[in-house]
């Protein structure tokens, strides 16, 4: 059995939106097999706090202000392996898809799905498996049947 099926997945959110991160605690807080272990809001040592936290899962928004978060991206699945990261935002690109999951992202799930497929996107990235919203999917598709 997988580390991650044998305990509740801890669950961060990196998001700058109080209302989006609010929301977020409250449903996970309904859910079997997930716990909510706070929210970081930005700011420089937006690294250090998530490692101080410890999550399994870290739903990262792409725009926080003044971070570079394709950096902190990169590093965090470089120096935290056992972290699961998706990214987590109302942008939805062809090209911010593929540089997120090219930087270690075990997903991108979109602030336009509905509740439940998020959560669904958070199981299975904690079952090791790539989590991708339906608007992510589309955009992949589009592009590669324009040739890209």
């Amino acid at each position: 059995m997988d580390a991650f099926e044998e305990k509740s997945l801890r669950v961060l959110c990196i998001d700058d939106n109080a209302m989006v991160a609010d929301a977020l605690r409250r449903r996970i807080g309904h859910e079997n097999g997930l716990e909510w272990v706070g929210v970081v809001a930005g700011g420089a040592d937006i690294f250090e706090r998530v490692v101080a936290a410890n999550p399994d899962i870290v739903m990262m928004d792409i725009d926080i202000p003044g971070v570079d978060i394709f950096t902190v991206l990169e590093r965090l699945t470089a120096e935290c392996a056992s972290m699961r990261i998706l990214m987590f935002s109302g942008y939805v690109s062809a090209s911010l898809v593929e540089r997120a999951l090219d930087c270690g992202a075990w997903g991108y799930l979109s602030k336009n799905d509905d509740v439940s497929a998020v959560i669904e996107g958070i199981r299975r990235a904690g079952k090791g498996e790539l989590a991708l919203s339906r608007e992510a999917i589309a955009a992949r598709q589009a592009r590669q049947s324009q040739g890209e």
